[in-house]
């Protein structure tokens, strides 16, 4: 179970730190702020909550099904974090916001980073 615990947190913080980088890029390139509705905690938090939880899942997902356990969550997941595409699109910002349609361009690729760091980062606590 601590294997799990470390490989959630470490692809987490993994994912927490590109996604605040691309914020960082990405906000003072296009000269935005989205503070209001996104900061660093709000990013960091959902990123290691999100590996945490694969983490956890793929345990109990390992439990259950002993055929093409990495192949089948890894598609589970991969689905399930294009699924939450749809937050983004539906978000409703503030009125005062500069440039709203450019959220989605800020907030899809942060989505995929917790998988993304999730899936690289499994080989070094699972070995087969």
């Amino acid at each position: 179970m601590k294997k799990v615990f470390y490989h959630g947190i470490t692809s987490g913080i993994l994912a927490a730190l590109a996604a605040s980088i691309y914020y960082k890029f990405y906000t003072e390139a296009m000269m935005l702020d989205y503070s209001k509705v996104a900061n660093f905690a709000s990013i960091s938090g959902s990123s290691i909550f999100g590996c945490l939880l694969a983490s956890l899942g793929y345990f109990w997902f390992s439990k259950l099904i002993k055929w093409n356990t990495d192949v089948l969550f890894n598609a589970l997941f991969i689905l399930l974090s294009f699924a939450s595409f749809i937050g983004p699109f539906s978000a409703e910002l503030p009125l005062d916001i500069f440039a709203p349609e450019l959220f989605v361009g800020l907030s899809i690729p942060m989505h995929l980073f917790p998988v993304l760091f999730w899936i690289a980062s499994k080989p070094a606590f699972y070995k087969n």
